[in-house]
This record gives C-alpha cells, structure tokens and sequence, in this order.
C-alpha cells in the first residue's frame, strides 16, 4: 500500500475507522459538496496515487480534474471547502491515461493497463479480500472490465470499507461497499499540443487531517477545452459514437473560463491540432463560435435545444442551480473562445471575464490564421469511431401511429362521444374510464384497428435502418398490447410494453391492467437499457404528448416528434414530417430537416427560429386527453 500522500500516524490518528472519516465529511459537507461525493473523490485520488505509487505514469484527464487546474472562483468558502471544488460539475468517474506507454498497441496497452490496475485492485470475490488503500481503510477489488469501443477501457473498482483494528484476527466489512470507474483512455485518443501540467492545487477537495495534496500530472487545459468546444460544434458522435448531445460540457466549459487562466498561444495551437476538425473536414471551429443544430441551424443539421438539455442537468447536478442564467453561461463561453482566435489576445483572465492583450502583436499570428473555419470536404460530419450500439424507444399513439389507436378503436365501434366525454386530469382514471365505454366491442375490431394502422412518414424505413445498423428498438407504450404486438410484429421490433385489454369470450370487459403510464415508460427503457448494457447516455426517446415528457427527460436524446407543448418543453430536438430525419443523429443518411417548422417559444440565449407553415399532412384527430 503505497502512502506517500499520506501523513498516515496523523490520518488515522484522526480517522481510525471509517465511521470518523464520513463523520468528518459530513461536517465539512455542503449542498453542492456532500459527503458522498467527498468520499468518492477521496478514494479516485487515493486510487490514482496507488497506482502511481511516487511516479507520473498515469495522468489527469477529464471532467473531475477541473478544480485541478482551476486558480480562484469567486465566493464565499464553505467550512473546509473551496468554492473551486464545490462549483465543479460533478463527475464521479476517475479518468487517466498512460502516456509513455503511446508507442504500444492497443491490445499490448490494454494488457499493460489491465496488469497495473490488478496489482492495485485484484479481482476477488471477497471485497473485503482486496489490496489496502486509503491508510488501510479501505480495500479495492475490480468487479468489471469493459473495453468501451476503440478509445477507452473502464474498469469498476469495488471500494470496501474496513475495520482492520483487530490486528492477526483480520479485517472485516465496516460500511457499504461503494464503486468508482476508472477510466483509461487510450493514448490515441489524448491529444496533447504542449507538454503535461501539474496540478495547481489539490485534486481532492476536503482539507482532512494528514492528508497531503495530490497534485497529479495533468492533460493541459488548453487541450481539454479545445476537446470540448469541439464535442459542442460538431454533430454528437463524432468523437466518441455516441449521439446524446454534451450538455455536460457546456458547465465544464464555462467552468473553464470562470476558474482557469488560459494562454492564448496555447489554446490557440490546441485548437488548430485538434484532431476532430481534421475529421471532420474542417480547419478549426466556426467562428463566430456556435453549437452544433443551435437554433436556427441549418437544414442539413438536426436542431438541438441546448438550454432545454442544460435546464434537465441542473435538476441532477445541484451546483449547477447557482450558475446563471443559460444565456450569460453561452455569451461567457463565446467571449472565451472567439477571442482565442484572435493572435493579440495573450491570457485569458478568469475572474474579469476578458482577454489580456499580447504583448507581442505578431505573436501567433499563423495560429490564427490557421482557425479559420473553412470546410476542406464537402461531406457530413462522420463519427471518427464506429457509432456505438444505441437503445431507441418509440412511444405508439401520434408517433409511430398517425392517429389515436384508441380513439380509431372507439370511433370503428360508434362509441366516440362517450368515450371522449371520459375526462380526468390523470393518465390512469381517464384510460379506465374510457376502455370501459368499449364493453361488450367485438375483438375482432381491435385486430382490424391494429391490422390497419396509418403509420407517420419514414417509420418503417427508420426502423428497419435504425435494426439494420445494430442499433435496438423498442416501443413503450400507454395503449394496449392487442393493438400494439400486432404493431410490433408488423415493424419487427422484439420488446415492447403496453397494458393488457381484458377480452372475454371474443369481446372486450371493459377492463384493462398492468397499464403503461409515463413512468412505466421510463421503467421500462431502464430495465432494457441494463439488459443489454446501454446506458443512459445512449438511449434515445421519441414522442410526442405530456405521457412522454419523462421518457423524453430521462433519455439521451429526447427526440419530439410533431409534439405538444409539454413534450416540445422538455425534447432535445424536435422533428417534423419525415421521420427519417431521426437517422441523422446516428449518422445515418437522412433528407435535410426541414426549412420550415411549426411555431414554437425559442429558448432563451439564441435568435427566435423562423417560423413559417408546416409540412403538409392528413388531419389529425384531437384527442381529448393524449394517453401516449
């Protein structure tokens, strides 16, 4: 057990169990810097020094290391706690890389890798079995090792809480076992315009007793903003095949311009090497700055509502909450890296908000020329890895289906107006009400609905492609499963949850169960998305009424499609006509969106969208209360 960061007759003199170590971290803990997530960047930064054991082998990258490069954020500081380490997004995963060890394969990488992380974290069935770490409270095992497409592997260390004060009796269990994922990017995807920079202040961000500062060898700055200014600008997946667009990295970056003070030579360079714009086909971001699909984008990209994505991550991250406004956050990030482009600006001044001239006017003046957003490839932006398999769920009712299926189903049977005169403000009260209306229907009416229903424009050539890429599909449903299996088996699509519709003797009861209602929705993508190992992240949600806002909410990419206001409110993006233009966001060839789309409130920070007709469709039947 390696201990150099440690004065460890001090540390656990303080902290001889565990129980006073989290006792500690709840004292000096605040709302935006619990104590759980001290105690998980406490045990990253003790993990990364095991491994390291005294030497710079494996560096900072990433989203957690920010406060490590981070020199004041203003405010006042909490009781043991820098405002520094408080403001920082969350990010529980610890992310490193090996950059000696470039000249290897991938394969010969990953072996090497794979042996270091098990000296330190053994693979063993007993936690309580696991290397010592963190002065001997703790012990690590690794569960997992996932090799994450072509540029990453990710292992899920086990952390072990233990008692070891009985000495030759051993250790035992003394608190619940947490993990944390470390992962370790391959060294060709860490770019590096400049040479490593060491942690300006401590990469943990409690002050505890005998616990020294550990200052790691870090990615430089320069090259961590430029990587996510381009995740911002390019199409989502173009880096890492994966299509949610990067809300995250709009906190980071203007994290960035809030705490770090940034040479502009080095940014400027960072930004002219970085290996995205090459890939993509460009010399460098648009200038002047914008996010991919920020409204109003053009046609042949896919508009993303940024502040809608920001808003649902401040709901998740509370520190988030006390940034300002999403507006301000855009005109910060701007001002940052449009003057980056500029070879007389010399510093980035943090606290001002401002670039400090150069001294020299000519410095870097082939830097800046090189940024100039010229398109060398008339194409569209490509993943640069293979897109990763994705999860989409599509919601039945206006989306898959043109029409209402049940209101088709009651208007077939002649019982339209009673069942529209079943109104109730929740989602359950209101379908029992309205199936109850249908006693005694025949079913062999609700095979011909279902045998017969009029599909938007591009579903089925969606689906299919969308299976054909090897992506997953599934449809989450508030209707009922005599209508939407038949569905299912007609668009090939395996899983699929909907209510059961009680049919007695060929004719319906009136009764329905095991309904799917807005959460059962998100329910059921969650327990999909674990089965078959795809995360939140690359989940993606179509629909288009209020039963659809928290699957929309808890996705990726909240995908609305011709939607009401409260699925418009929450979606990512929205899609007229031709669904089709679905495909582009997992790069696959799609027509263009759109020119012209319904009128909708433009999000605050951008230009209003222009807002001329629609694209011409069939009438479709109001609803009186949208079940899906």
């Amino acid at each position: 057990m390696y201990t150099g960061h440690l004065d460890l007759k001090a540390f656990r003199g303080s902290y001889p169990t565990w129980s006073r170590l989290t006792a500690r971290l709840r004292e000096i803990g605040t709302p935006r810097f619990t104590a759980d997530r001290g105690i998980r960047q406490l045990a990253g930064a003790d993990f990364l020094s095991q491994l390291n054991h005294g030497t710079d082998a494996y560096e900072k990258t990433g989203s957690d290391a920010l406060p490590g490069y981070a020199e004041a954020w203003s405010g006042t500081p909490g009781s043991g706690i820098d405002p520094v380490y408080e403001m920082a997004r969350t990010a529980n995963d610890l992310d490193i890389y090996n950059g000696a060890l470039g000249d290897l394969t991938d394969e010969q990488y990953l072996d090497r890798i794979r042996a270091d992380i098990l000296a330190v974290a053994p693979a063993r069935q007993n936690p309580v079995d696991g290397a010592p770490g963190l002065g001997g409270l703790v012990r690590y095992t690794t569960r997992n090792v996932q090799i994450a497409g072509t540029g990453h592997a990710v292992f899920t260390i086990d952390v072990q809480p233990v008692d070891d004060s009985r000495g030759p009796l051993g250790v035992r269990a003394d608190g619940d076992l947490f993990s944390i994922e470390v992962d370790v990017k391959m060294p060709t995807m860490i770019q590096r315009s400049s040479a490593s920079e060491r942690a300006r202040r401590s990469i943990v961000g409690a002050q505890l007793d005998g616990l020294r500062p550990i200052t790691p060898l870090m990615r430089p700055v320069a090259d961590l903003a430029a990587d996510k200014m381009a995740a911002l600008a390019l199409q989502p997946g173009v880096g890492d095949g994966i299509a949610a667009p990067r809300f995250k990295d709009i906190a980071d970056l203007y994290y960035i311009a809030r705490t770090c003070p940034v040479e502009g030579d080095a940014l400027r360079k960072a930004l002219s090497e970085n290996w995205h714009w090459k890939e993509a086909g460009l010399s460098g971001p648009p200038r002047p700055y914008r996010f991919y699909g920020q409204p109003p984008a053009p046609s042949h990209e896919t508009e993303i509502l940024w502040e809608h994505g920001f808003a649902q991550l401040r709901e998740r991250i509370p520190q988030l909450r006390e940034y300002p406004e999403f507006a301000q956050i855009v005109e910060t990030i701007d001002t940052f890296l449009d003057g980056a482009a500029d070879p007389s600006n010399g510093k980035w001044d943090p606290v001002r908000g401002q670039w400090q001239q150069n001294a020299r006017g000519e410095v870097a003046s082939a830097l800046g020329h090189a940024l100039a957003p010229v398109r060398t490839a008339e194409r569209a932006e490509q993943p640069m890895v293979p897109m990763q398999k994705h999860l989409i769920v599509f919601d039945v009712d206006q989306t898959i289906s043109k029409y209402d299926t049940l209101h088709t189903l009651a208007d077939r049977a002649g019982r339209l107006a009673e069942v529209d005169a079943c109104r109730h403000p929740d989602y359950e009260t209101s379908i029992r009400a309205k199936v109850a209306q249908l006693r005694g229907v025949d079913a062999a009416l609700v095979r011909e609905v279902a045998d017969t229903i009029v599909l938007n424009e591009g579903v089925e050539e969606l689906i299919r492609d969308l299976q054909a890429a090897g992506h997953e599909v599934a449809i989450a449903s508030g209707g009922f499963d005599a209508i939407v299996g038949p569905l299912a088996d007609r668009l090939g699509v395996e899983r699929y949850a909907a209510g059961h519709l009680e049919i007695v003797d060929g004719v319906l009861t009136g009764e329905v169960s095991n309904l799917v209602d807005a959460d059962g929705k998100v329910e059921f993508t969650d327990r999909i998305g674990h089965e078959l190992g795809i995360p939140r992240e690359r989940r993606l949600g179509v629909g288009d009424g209020s039963n659809d806002v928290p699957l929309l909410s808890n996705v990726g990419t909240g995908v609305a499609y011709e939607p009401g206001a409260a699925a418009a409110a929450v979606a990512h993006t929205i899609v007229h006509g031709d669904m089709n233009q679905i495909k582009r966001i997992l790069h696959l060839p799609a027509p263009d969106r759109p020119t012209t789309t319904a009128p909708r409130p433009s999000p605050a920070g951008f230009p209003a969208a222009p807002t001329p007709a629609r694209l011409t469709t069939p009438p479709r039947r109001q609803a009186t209360a949208r079940t899906t």
